[in-house]
């Protein structure tokens, strides 16, 4: 009931799982002369502390069933909650039938859930193939009900879901037997989150394939906690222990990194009759080495060794102790190679204990880590950053057959087409701003590239340039290179310095303002540019 000094409370149910400040919050509400109504183990605490009060069973006509799975869940209950107050029609047409049904008004509702997301906490490393009993007894139904109701008939009932809540509303009570309203809509709105919030640590559990949960030593720093959630179906064999040792959380990250880049191989190797083997090294979730070398036959260890040299060549120093991916099953005779080299991690299709490479690793590397393979492509649908107060999610940057538009009066030639899409994946995979600076020469490797920059010409000039001379040698010429940029050219500027390391070949998605100082300096040069109308930052 509604006054001027705030919502004056007549009855009042209690129901809460979490004991903490109840007995006081009774107490308060019976001395303004509220009429207390409680379920189970409520009603039993507070009758132990000699309050008097009505058990539930008395307002619903039913006794308490099902070990509890039925308390609070009545006709009467829920009427007395949700009857509409006031002056207007329809509230007095509620008020009559309430009357007429013999019911009294429930003006206030005080509930916590069953603590849901603690029980999860507490399964944690329990296979989420089958979910333990206890967790499904910890899903409240007749909680949350209460509480949309109560929220839904502010602010003329007033609903509590945290013991946080109580210390206001005593004062108020205890100053003018009355809540004020203020208090009432804001509690009506922290009930809504909660349950928001409720019923989404429900959905996570339930909702999705089922899951499997592995802690990690730490997370990406020693001092952080971590653990890794999984489908033990998924396309990666997260739960098998192939390796010496444990994956961290930081090998988890840099994986993920070159699966997808792998990924984009395997769609780009269909380009060659025989199909291409490909191999991605990554570093602090950067690709530092990438090469694809076609193959003469669906199975050639040749080409897999062609493209695990070119990779590694792309940058050697950066390359040890990466994380390194295979686009097919490893042959012994890689294996034997790899093996001579220091990496955090090894994963490849058909990786196994039985499996011959994997026992080179395993033999020769005390602490490898391996990881198997099993579908390519299947990157998630939906990424998830938490930021303050909520997350940010988007659906993957994915394809390799965005459009190659010439803008230049140099064309562009149909023998570089797949090699720039080669390199548009591997610039994708790369930390803006980015530059990757791809060649031909038996095959797709990756020469040189520039990450991370805020300054797009550094990341060209202080980095691509100089890595891609070092891979290439004395006698080779970037000339024959492409230039890949993950965003367009604000000013011309990164053409001139393209063209001082004598770059005749670019792509970049366009956009900008000046696009058309860009293509003049091409054409100025002699360099042919292509558009591809999609940008590619990566955060």
């Amino acid at each position: 009931m509604r006054a001027d000094g705030g919502l004056k409370i007549r009855r009042a149910l209690l129901s809460v799982s979490d004991k903490t400040g109840i007995l006081e919050l009774a107490r308060a509400l019976r001395a303004s002369g509220a009429e207390l109504i409680a379920t189970g183990r409520t009603a039993a605490s507070l009758t132990e502390a000699g309050l008097e009060l009505t058990p539930i069973e008395k307002i619903s006509g039913c006794p308490e069933a099902f070990q509890g799975r039925m308390k609070t869940l009545s006709f009467p209950v829920f009427s007395g909650i949700l009857y509409r107050r006031g002056d207007s029609e329809a509230a007095l047409k509620d008020a009559a039938d309430l009357e007429r049904l013999g019911f009294g008004p429930i003006d206030c509702v005080v509930v916590n859930f069953y603590p849901f997301e603690a029980a999860v906490a507490a399964a944690g490393e329990l296979s989420k193939t089958s979910k333990p009993a206890s967790l499904i007894e910890e899903i409240d139904i007749g909680g949350p009900a209460l509480v949309r109701a109560a929220a839904k008939n502010a602010p003329d009932v007033l609903v509590l879901t945290s013991p946080a809540q109580y210390e206001e509303v005593i004062a108020g009570l205890e100053r003018s037997k009355a809540v004020d309203r203020a208090i009432v809509e804001r509690s009506a709105a922290e009930a809504w989150n909660r349950v928001l919030s409720y019923d989404a640590a429900i959905a996570r559990e339930f909702g999705r394939e089922p899951r499997a949960r592995h802690s990690l030593r730490y997370g990406e720093n020693p001092h952080q906690t971590a653990y890794l959630e999984f489908d033990p179906d998924g396309p990666v064999g997260w739960g098998e222990g192939l390796g010496n040792a444990n994956l961290s959380y930081n090998n988890i990250l840099d994986f993920s990194a070159a699966y997808a880049l792998a990924s984009d191989l395997v769609e780009l190797a269909k380009g060659f009759s025989r199909g291409a083997s490909g191999v991605v090294v990554v570093k602090h979730g950067n690709p530092c080495g990438v090469a694809l070398v076609p193959k003469s036959a669906d199975r050639d260890p040749r080409a897999q060794m062609t493209a695990l040299v070119r990779a590694w060549e792309g940058d050697p120093v950066s390359a040890f102790g990466g994380v390194i991916a295979f686009t097919d099953p490893i042959e012994e005779e890689v294996a034997a190679r790899l093996s001579e080299r220091f990496i955090e991690l090894v994963a490849a299709p058909g990786l196994a204990r039985e499996s011959k490479a994997l026992q080179f690793f395993l033999d020769r590397r005390k602490n490898i880590k391996a990881l198997s393979i099993r579908r390519f492509g299947e990157l998630p649908a939906e990424y998830v950053t938490a930021v303050p107060g909520g997350r940010v999610c988007q659906s993957p940057d994915r394809g390799t057959n965005e459009p190659l538009l010439p803008v230049t009066q140099v064309p562009w030639p149909e023998n570089k087409e797949l090699l720039a899409r080669f390199g548009i994946a591997v610039c994708r995979a790369l930390k803006s701003n980015a530059i990757a600076i791809v060649r031909e020469d038996s095959g797709f490797q990756l020469v040189g590239a520039g990450q991370g920059q805020p300054n797009r010409v550094e990341a060209l000039g202080i980095l691509a340039i100089p890595r891609a001379r070092k891979t290439l040698g004395d006698g080779g010429t970037l000339a024959d290179c492409v230039m890949v940029s993950d965003a367009f050219f604000p000013f011309r500027d990164t053409v001139d310095a393209a063209h001082r390391a004598g770059i005749r070949y670019i792509v970049q998605p366009g956009g900008s303002l000046k696009d058309s100082e860009s293509i003049a300096a091409c054409n100025d040069y002699g360099i042919a540019m292509v558009f591809t109308g999609v940008r590619h930052f990566k955060h």
